[in-house]
């Protein structure tokens, strides 16, 4: 939905806005700006949310070994005692 708008607005800022967004009049430097501005917003939204999502699988998991070769020798280790109990 349009509405017209009338707002008292930093020209030098409008013209600034103007250049970095390659837009040809100021309605439309004003309309990507705001684009901008809603597309930066949904994408902290979105890290914010995997951010979370990774805290929690942190405390679910525990505290994790940093090196790898013992998370192989204790994958080795329950491997081969299934091995063993299962004959």
């Amino acid at each position: 939905m349009h509405r017209y708008k009338h707002m008292r607005l930093d020209q030098d800022k409008i013209d600034r806005v103007k250049n970095v967004l390659k837009a040809k009049t100021e309605t439309e430097a004003i309309e990507k700006a705001l684009d901008r501005v809603i597309e930066g917003d949904r994408a902290q939204l979105q890290k914010k949310r995997i951010l979370d999502r990774m805290i929690k699988l942190r405390t679910t998991i525990g505290k994790v070994h940093e090196d790898s070769a013992d998370w192989v020798r204790s994958a080795r280790e329950e491997r081969l005692a299934s091995h063993a109990s299962g004959r």
